[in-house]
């Protein structure tokens, strides 16, 4: 469940059972900079970065447009309401596939900062310790044909839980050192009512960015460790 303040202009979402006095101030990586667990993550648009709140580690991300569109809106996004914002419909994704006992991030707050038309907003999640993106694993060694299936049975898992991600990506999909799936970013996913067509646009996100990846640099990732994910995902 969600518990909503608000001050001004500005929404602050929490997690039900949490009591901790979070304010704006506590969305700007300007807050933390200086603190210790603090750093920068690499990859993606950037406003992301790695905080300590309280003894749990978190990862503090900024909304940021990319495209051309971003070119001239960086973070500014229609106002629609609360619940259409970014975080908030994010919370909700993230939500869901948790409950289907998906292995996804934990949110704990978000920050929405309305401002006229529009509006900026911020989103902290539980951060997976011990984890790397998969590019990172393939760029080192290949990964097993039985990981390879595994991966598409998670990724079954996903769509059947009625969970559209929107940007499967080998970035955003985290590996641990005990070779355990992980799936982030639900920034604009979507909760499909059933299964239809949708369900293979993602896949084939998914093995686009592997190769748009493995042309820049070599990565360990061949025909038949998308064959397997392909036998996973229809078993």
């Amino acid at each position: 469940m969600i518990r909503e303040s608000r001050s001004g202009r500005c929404y602050i979402l929490q997690r039900q059972d949490d009591e901790r006095g979070l304010d704006a101030s506590h969305f700007s990586p300007g807050h933390w900079e200086h603190q210790p667990g603090f750093r920068y993550m690499s990859g993606g648009r950037g406003g992301s970065c790695l905080i300590d709140l309280d003894g749990e580690r978190a990862i503090l991300r900024q909304y940021h447009r990319g495209g051309y569109i971003g070119r001239w809106l960086d973070k500014e996004y229609l106002w629609l309401g609360k619940t259409m914002s970014r975080p908030w419909r994010e919370w909700q994704a993230l939500r869901h596939a948790r409950d289907a006992g998906l292995p996804v991030p934990e949110p704990i707050a978000a920050c929405i900062w309305r401002f006229g038309l529009f509006y900026h907003a911020a989103l902290m999640i539980r951060y997976f310790d011990d984890t790397e993106m998969l590019t990172q694993r393939l760029r080192r060694e290949e990964l097993p044909q039985r990981k390879w299936h595994e991966l598409g049975l998670l990724i079954k898992r996903m769509h059947a839980a009625g969970i559209r991600h929107a940007d499967l990506t080998s970035d955003n999909l985290l590996i641990d050192s005990a070779d355990r799936f992980y799936i982030v970013d639900f920034d604009k996913a979507t909760i499909m009512r059933r299964l239809d067509d949708w369900q293979w646009r993602p896949l084939y996100r998914f093995q686009r960015s592997v190769l748009k990846r493995k042309r820049s640099k070599p990565l360990h990732f061949t025909e038949d460790d998308w064959q397997t994910l392909m036998d996973g995902y229809q078993a």
